[in-house]
Parts: C-alpha cells; structure tokens; sequence
C-alpha cells in the first residue's frame, strides 16, 4: 500500500514538473488556436451574405456542392495523421534526424493519397454528367486539397508551435476575403470563389513547407516502404474511427445536392453554413494543444 502510494505521489511530481513547466508554452498555442476557431466564424460572416447576395442561390448552391464532394478526398488525404502525427513528432521533437524521416514519409504518404483523390475525382466526372457538366469547377476546388496536403498542420501540433497553423491560416482567409470583394461582381464570377479559396490555401501550404525546413532544419529525405507502411499502419485505425463523423458532416451538403437542384442546395448550404458559425468548440482547442504533451510524458513515463 505505501509503496504505491509513494508511486503514485512519485507519478503527480513527474506529471507536475513535465506539464505544468510548460504552461506558458500550452497557454499561448491554446490562444492561438482559439484565436483561428474565432476568425472561422467571423470571415464566413463578412464574405457570405456577399456572395449569396453576387451569386444567387443556384451559383452558391453549385459551390456548396462542389465543395462537399472535395470534402471527401480532404478526408481521405487527411487520413488519421492528424491524431497519429503530432504523437511521434512530440515524441522524437530533439531527434532532427527521426524527425526529418518521420516528416518525409508522411509527407510522400499524404502525396500518394492526394495522387489516388485525383485519379477518383477525375474517373467520377469523366463517367458522370451530373459532375461533367461543371468539370472546371470540381478542378479549382480540388485546390484545397492540394494545399491541406502541402499543410503540416500536424508537424506544427507535434513541435507546439500552433501559432503557425493560426497565422497562416488567417492569410489564407484573408487573401481570400479580399480577393472575394475585388474580383467577384457578377453572377458570372463564381468559377472565382473555389479559384480564390484553392489560391489560398495553396499558399499558406507552400509558406508552411518553407518555415519547417528553414525554421525547424528539416531534411527531406526519401523513405523506405517500411516507413510508408508504418505511417498508414499508425494512422488507419484512427482514419476508420473518426471517417465516419466526417463523412456525416460532409455528406449532408452533397446529398441534397444529388436528390434535389442547386437552388435548394444553396439555400440548405447557407442554413448549415450559418449554423456551423455559431457553433463554438473551445475544447477543441484545448486538446489540440495537450495532446502533444501528453504524448510526450506518456513516452517518457513508459521509459
């Protein structure tokens, strides 16, 4: 009894000493990320009621649309890195040599599953009219995945520097936001809207790459299939358990829009849209910015 009793009291310091020694560090990322779940709400408030108002809402109601089917090949390319990720970044942060390896592989992974979205998308809109008809559309879209695959959000939550995916994200609306009232003025401009929202993504991916290899030293380096295989390996189970939510939420936008016309999928689109606004998740933001951590003392504890 008392030896696990001085275990335990043992296990609270270490716990303690490891977590709470960086809560400067943990406050600041959970700042952050709050700060970008605060300008997710305020952005589509600014630029919405303009483009339904330019558009109309069969034009808005075509993007919606488009924008659900892209959001299938976001999930695929995703894939679980984003909870299996930021785990082994955290865990090997003062090793540059396993992290360049462990970035590199995921990176060439996420690369491979952007390269099979493609080619599904593409066979999709070649045998469907109901997708060939607006072709040009689908492909300014598939922009976004482009730049979320380019986007380590993952490195960044692994090393805890969330003021990254803050900051660039916000220059992705942003460029986004002030694109939408300089170019957008007729109905027939809203091939532009995926165009500009592809652009900045595209862009904050190609920032983000930058600041990894120059800020954080990282080497690219070929991986091995083994690493390959361990990073499907380490990220299918969360991939199968969290698809599910994702396809739901995805979903419901493309179902409408295949059973009914773009005039009502834009007015449902622009109801979901204003309800997922005034949804607020600040625990989200919490255990973004604690998993990394406790990722790391779990390894060091089992050491």
């Amino acid at each position: 009894m008392g030896g696990r009793f001085s275990t335990n009291i043992s296990y609270f310091k270490f716990i303690h000493k490891d977590f709470f020694h960086h809560k400067r560090t943990l406050l600041e990322n959970f700042l952050s990320l709050s700060s970008l779940q605060i300008a997710n709400y305020v952005f589509p408030l600014i630029t919405l009621p303009y483009i339904v108002r330019v558009l109309g809402p069969e034009k808005y109601g075509l993007i919606a649309f488009a924008q659900a089917f892209i959001g299938y090949f976001l999930i695929l390319t995703d894939y679980g890195f984003n909870l299996s990720a930021p785990r082994e970044i955290s865990i090997n942060r003062d090793d540059k040599r396993k992290l360049s390896e462990i970035f590199s592989s995921i990176m060439i992974t996420k690369l491979f599953l952007f390269a099979i979205s493609l080619l599904i998308m593409s066979a999709i809109i070649f045998f469907f009219d109901r997708f060939r008809r607006d072709w040009v559309l689908y492909y300014l879209t598939f922009g976004m995945v482009l730049g979320q695959t380019m986007f380590p959000t993952w490195f960044f939550q692994g090393v805890e520097n969330m003021k990254f995916i803050t900051m660039l994200n916000l220059l992705a609306k942003l460029i986004f936001t002030i694109s939408i009232f300089i170019f957008v003025k007729k109905q027939m401009h809203y091939f532009l809207v995926p165009l500009l929202n592809s652009l900045g993504f595209i862009t904050a991916g190609i920032i983000s790459l930058y600041i990894v290899f120059k800020n954080f030293k990282i080497n690219f380096t070929i991986p091995t299939k083994q690493q390959i295989i361990h990073q499907l390996k380490e990220g299918w189970h969360i991939f199968v358990s969290t698809v599910a939510i994702s396809l739901y939420s995805t979903s419901r936008v493309f179902i409408v829009g295949i059973f009914t016309n773009n005039i009502i999928t834009g007015y449902y689109a622009m109801a979901e849209k204003l309800m997922n606004i005034f949804q607020t998740f600040p625990l989200l933001s919490f255990l973004q910015t604690v998993y990394p951590r406790l990722s790391e003392i779990y390894q060091k504890d089992k050491l």
